[in-house]
């Protein structure tokens, strides 16, 4: 069974406009990475790696995205085409290094949770002489 964000939030969260769908298509994605980058015996470096996109694209790109979407700039300021159509991008790149350069708790734990599953997951199949 393949665990995704939409599995465990449910349909409500998304058809209340809780998470955008284009949000919730990133968290999906990052969080079957980690899943599937765990059990298929990556090294701490990968599971970081995936906990770093998964915090970033869960916690941050909203918050970024929407400080970006709810810009009230005057007329000169306001953002350009351009600007609307990268900014996802723009959000995607700065969360990924806030997350990367911040050393949050959070990122700490999915690493310890996940690699946790790797070990154990490593000892049940280890055979004793």
């Amino acid at each position: 069974m393949s665990l995704s964000v939409n599995t465990i939030a449910g349909p409500d969260l998304e058809g209340m406009g809780l998470l955008a769908s284009d949000a919730t298509t990133r968290q999906s994605e990052a969080f079957d990475h980690l899943l599937k980058r765990a059990t298929e015996g990556a090294g701490e470096d990968e599971i970081r790696t995936s906990a770093e996109q998964l915090v970033a694209a869960t916690f941050v790109i909203p918050v970024l995205s929407s400080v970006r979407e709810s810009s009230m700039a005057a007329e000169p300021f306001k953002p350009t085409q351009a600007e609307k159509q990268f900014g996802a991008l723009l959000d995607q790149q700065i969360a990924d290094e806030i997350v990367k350069s911040s050393n949050l708790p959070i990122v700490d734990r999915l690493a310890k949770q996940f690699g946790a599953h790797e070990e154990s997951r490593a000892q049940r199949f280890e055979v004793s002489a």
